[in-house]
C-alpha cells in the first residue's frame, strides 16, 4: 500500500519539477526574426521524419493490426467444425 502511494508521489514530484523547468517564471531572452523560420524547419523535419518512418515500416504496422483484428474475430466467432 505504501509503495503505491510512494510511486504516485514520485510521479507527481517529477511532473511538478518538470513544469518548473519547462515554464520558467521570467525569461529575459531575445527572439530574432530567424527563430520563427528555424522552429518551422524543426516542425517540418519532424513531420517528414515521422512520415518516412511510417513509410519504411508500413508493412509491419499493417500486418500487426491485421493480425490483432483477425485474433479478435476468431475469439468472437470461432469457426464451427
Amino acid at each position: 500500500m505504501i509503495k503505491k502511494y510512494l510511486k504516485i508521489f514520485s510521479k507527481a514530484a517529477l511532473l511538478t519539477i518538470g513544469f518548473f523547468f519547462l515554464f520558467p517564471a521570467r525569461a529575459y531572452a531575445y527572439l530574432d526574426a530567424g527563430s520563427g523560420s528555424y522552429i518551422i524547419q524543426i516542425v517540418i523535419g519532424i513531420a517528414i521524419g515521422g512520415a518516412l518512418g511510417i513509410k519504411i515500416f508500413w508493412r509491419r504496422i499493417y500486418h500487426f493490426f491485421k493480425k490483432s483484428s483477425a485474433r479478435k474475430k476468431n475469439v468472437a466467432n470461432p469457426k464451427k467444425q
